[in-house]
């Protein structure tokens, strides 16, 4: 904002009292969704202009809290080694489940989500040649669901260098739209289909992330494979379950932090329970990408227990909402990831605020169908038209 009658305009409402009581109230709120740092890299120092600071009330700004440390190496072994979740209350650790001369499908995240695999893989792929598995025996799925596949560059900052070496040959790219095998109907009418490689293997390792998802309550868990490994129109219909109806855009129980009676949520546990996993390992990072903890073992159970940390960690309560929110999507490689941070902000925002969100998007949209939406122009016409479709 350079110029600053512009600003006060913009900040101020239009109005020209000056008395605390018709001052703006304002929240600068920090968002940085996790971004490869190879492809992209940006941060935005949002400083409130001291035009606003002067004219305006600021809020304060929404952080996540700092409870945990990174863990080190060996607290990330020892994690798995003696804290799996399993129905049953055994302590086995997911790297003594594939037993020798069977296969592994090891299933990743792709470039749009931060992890840390590159730290326990490693570790996983070393315990499980140790039980007499062999490399040969094991490759990895990158789960992109309708994404643009990583790149090479890509690849190798997710996984790390040494196990791109290792696996080489055996390292394959999930198509939504081809090889993929039917593994059941939904309850809702939902036809899952699945990628073949993840159910032909003998044994199926999820390794995901946990943090909040604006539909889906929070992501990992189920959400590596569906969306991750499903067929196009298994995520279409799906991901339709998060239109309303009437008046409400959006269904009231698709959203951040939700997973009983989310339509969106309940559904992706049926469709992955229709292709068990063997276990899942998954991650809560905090804001430097750093592991602050690690759960292993059950599909819905480790899931739950990772999604307990990211509450604990990401969830905050804020006292009354603002008339502006400043929000950052600055390392966010498209539009489509960049407006979670935008429904993060309106969370905030009072329903007749405004939203200031800095998002630089260089990947552009993420996926040009998007574009035939956007020209559509009315938001009742897309819902009927999504759900129609």
């Amino acid at each position: 904002m350079q110029n600053s009658e512009v600003s006060r305009r913009t900040w101020s409402a239009g109005s020209e009292r000056s008395e605390p009581d018709s001052y703006r109230k304002v929240v600068e709120k920090h968002l940085r969704p996790a971004r490869n740092q190879n492809t992209f890299r940006a941060r935005v120092n949002m400083l409130i202009p001291d035009i606003l600071k002067n004219s305006c009330e600021c809020l304060g700004t929404i952080e996540p809290k700092h409870l945990h440390s990174p863990l080190t190496p060996q607290q990330i072994h020892e994690s798995l080694l003696k804290t799996a979740i399993w129905p049953d209350s055994r302590n086995t650790p997911v790297f003594d489940i594939p037993k020798p001369g069977e296969s592994v499908c090891l299933v990743v995240s792709d470039q749009t989500r931060q992890t840390g695999v590159d730290a326990i893989l490693p570790i996983m792929v070393e315990e499980m040649t140790k039980n007499g598995c062999r490399m040969r025996d094991m490759f990895i799925l990158f789960a992109s669901g309708i994404h643009r596949h990583p790149t090479i560059e890509e690849q190798t900052s997710i996984i790390g260098p040494r196990m791109m070496k290792e696996f080489q040959e055996r390292i394959f790219l999930h198509n939504p739209d081809s090889d993929l095998t039917m593994v059941g109907t939904t309850k809702r009418g939902n036809e899952v289909k699945i990628n073949r490689r993840a159910v032909e293997a003998d044994r199926l390792i999820l390794f995901g992330s946990v943090i909040y998802h604006y539909h889906a309550g929070y992501g990992g868990g189920r959400k590596s494979l569906v969306p991750g490994l499903a067929g196009r129109d298994t995520i279409a219909h799906n991901h339709g379950l998060s239109l309303g109806s009437g008046e409400n855009y959006f269904h009231p129980m698709a959203a951040a932090g939700i997973l009983n009676k989310n339509p969106v949520a309940e559904e992706m546990l049926e469709s992955a329970r229709m292709c068990e996993p063997d276990a899942i390992i998954n991650t809560v990072l905090d804001r430097k990408r750093n592991i602050i903890g690690v759960f292993s073992g059950d599909l819905d159970m480790t899931h739950r227990s990772a999604c307990s940390l990211v509450d604990k960690t990401y969830k905050v309560n804020i006292s009354r909402q603002a008339d502006i929110v400043i929000a950052s999507a600055s390392s966010a490689p498209n539009w489509i990831q960049s407006h979670k941070a935008l429904y993060n902000a309106h969370r905030a925002v009072k329903p007749d605020g405004k939203i200031i969100l800095i998002a630089p998007c260089p990947e552009g949209l993420g996926d040009e169908r998007f574009r035939h939406w956007i020209k559509s122009g009315d938001a009742k016409i897309i819902r009927e038209k999504l759900k129609g479709s």
